[in-house]
């Protein structure tokens, strides 16, 4: 199972930081923003199988799939937010951390924006009918 390599990945970058804590916080830093971005791609890599069966079935339905790709996208987004506010806080950089949370919250706004629009659209065309 993915998931114990995916655990062990971190548990092995937890103790090398613990052992790089006395040689500067910096190699620490360094150490998790690369155990980060090796367990994202890892976790990338296994969401993206089921992801695509699920396209693929809401294709054979003849439904629409804008709006789980737009779903998709918020996910990402909020993902790749908290994994990147969560490395400016493991730095020491809060305010960078907010800020990051702040864009990731506007992008998804921004995201939703033409939704939101259809939503209303639709439910405008069932009261004006």
């Amino acid at each position: 199972m993915e998931i114990f390599k995916i655990l062990s990945i971190i548990l092995v970058c937890a103790v090398v930081c613990l052992i790089f804590r006395n040689h500067g916080s910096e190699y620490s830093l360094l150490i998790i923003i690369c155990c980060s971005m090796l367990v994202l791609t890892l976790i990338i890599k296994n969401i993206l199988v089921p992801l695509s069966l699920i396209e693929q079935r809401i294709e054979s339905y003849g439904i629409d799939n804008s709006y789980f790709k737009v779903a998709l996208k918020a996910l990402g987004i909020g993902y790749i937010t908290a994994f990147i506010a969560d490395s400016c806080r493991d730095a020491g950089q809060t305010a960078l951390a907010l800020k990051a949370e702040l864009a990731g919250k506007c992008a998804i706004f921004l995201l939703s924006v033409p939704l939101v629009l259809s939503i209303l659209e639709t439910a405008i065309g069932f009261v004006n009918d």
